[in-house]
């Protein structure tokens, strides 16, 4: 019986994380929820790496919706309020990718 031989995983770069969580925030700003598990059947990763890039970046995770009367309140200015969220944590992971590659970038001076 022969052995079967240990293979490393896949490592991703920064540039395909990022890709991965912009995703992610997109499908979640879109429904509310579920763009990690989107995001994994769609590049074929682990939910699990995903939500450890996600917790690597600082940013939070995008509210899910509400349901009740905070949802009912003042029509359509929950939804708003959560997709500029959405937009902001977007912006916000970009801005920490970006920061990231100047420290790397200073590093080489």
């Amino acid at each position: 019986m022969a052995a079967k031989k240990k293979t490393k995983g896949k490592r991703y770069s920064d540039a395909e994380k990022k890709k991965i969580i912009a995703f992610v925030e997109k499908v979640n700003a879109e429904k509310g929820r579920g763009g990690v598990t989107a995001a994994a059947k769609k590049y074929k990763v682990s939910p699990l790496s995903i939500s450890n890039w996600i917790k690597g970046t600082g940013v939070a995770a995008v509210p899910r919706k509400r349901v009740g009367k905070r949802a009912s309140k003042g029509g359509g200015a929950w939804a708003k309020m959560v997709a500029l969220k959405a937009d902001i944590d977007i912006m916000e992971t970009k801005l920490v990718a970006k920061k990231i590659e100047f420290s790397k970038l200073a590093k080489q001076l």
